[in-house]
């Protein structure tokens, strides 16, 4: 494994690691907001026969220097990593919440670097999901309350009660990454996010569901916008398998749930063989 936080004539590149260099195929993790690096630290062991590429997103961690921490500045800079660090220039990219719709922002902007996506918890926002994103201050003040103001052990409890493992290490990092400039930047394009953009996504894609945690009724949906693209010949979409499964027994963040299992569907979707009978397809 290398780290590194490189620089080149256009500024600083985003601090991350890179995994099993010699393996031909390159993955990019994008992780959640307020989280880091670390949160696929436990999927990593079970991607060793992809090169592996997990940076720290702006205004996160080690990459906490690069601003603004928007969702397009956010995805200029993975454009930038996969140019310099993927093999052959493109890669499959997987995000979970945050991450994902970074994704999706590059896909959309740069199709051409982007082998394929594999999102979890980034459909567009409705309901409580959207009203957070509309109102950042509430998320700022919640997420204070939880890691700042509150007992650690009832934070852990809480964590633990939805089966999510998380080091010390990690619940570290994110009480360093709760600042008003992340909040402020993370959400204005995520609530611009609509179903007419998933249907403008030129790339291999599957929008992912925890149904103890995300919104099933907009993943259907999410579903139906994946299947009626058209080409730009205003034809079918070719039949390649994108589309949304939802998993029944999984929170929003459920790559610190079940870590093996999400890395099989990882690398499933990125061998295009047949996902985990856990994915329910819609």
């Amino acid at each position: 494994m290398t780290s590194t936080s490189p620089v080149d004539a256009a500024g600083p590149l985003l601090s991350f690691t890179s995994h099993n260099d010699d393996k031909l195929t390159t993955i990019v993790l994008l992780h959640g907001g307020f989280t880091c690096h670390l949160e696929f630290a436990l999927v990593l062991p079970h991607l060793s026969e992809f090169h592996v590429l997990v940076p720290d997103l702006p205004l996160h961690s080690a990459s906490r220097h690069i601003q603004p921490g928007t969702t397009d500045n956010s995805a200029w800079h993975v454009a930038q990593l996969i140019r310099s660090h993927a093999h052959g220039g493109k890669a499959h990219v997987v995000g979970v919440s945050m991450g994902g719709y970074i994704g999706q922002c590059l896909a959309l902007d740069q199709p051409d670097l982007v082998l394929s996506l594999f999102v979890t918890g980034a459909a567009p926002p409705v309901g409580a999901r959207l009203f957070m994103a509309q109102w950042p201050s509430v998320t700022y003040y919640t997420m204070k309350l939880t890691l700042h103001w509150l007992p650690d052990w009832l934070y852990r409890y809480q964590m633990a009660s939805l089966g999510l493992l998380m080091s010390d290490e990690l619940t570290a990092a994110m009480r360093e990454n709760i600042t008003w400039p992340l909040v402020q930047d993370m959400f204005p394009w995520i609530v611009r996010f609509t179903l007419d953009h998933v249907r403008a996504l030129k790339v291999r894609t599957l929008s992912i569901a925890g149904a103890q945690g995300d919104d099933v009724p907009m993943i259907e949906r999410t579903a139906d916008a994946l299947r009626s693209r058209r080409t730009e010949q205003d034809e079918a979409w070719p039949e390649d398998g994108s589309g949304a499964v939802v998993i029944r027994k999984a929170a929003h963040g459920w790559d610190m749930q079940f870590p093996e299992l999400f890395a099989q569907g990882v690398s499933a979707w990125v061998k295009k063989e047949r996902l985990p009978e856990e994915f329910e397809r819609l």
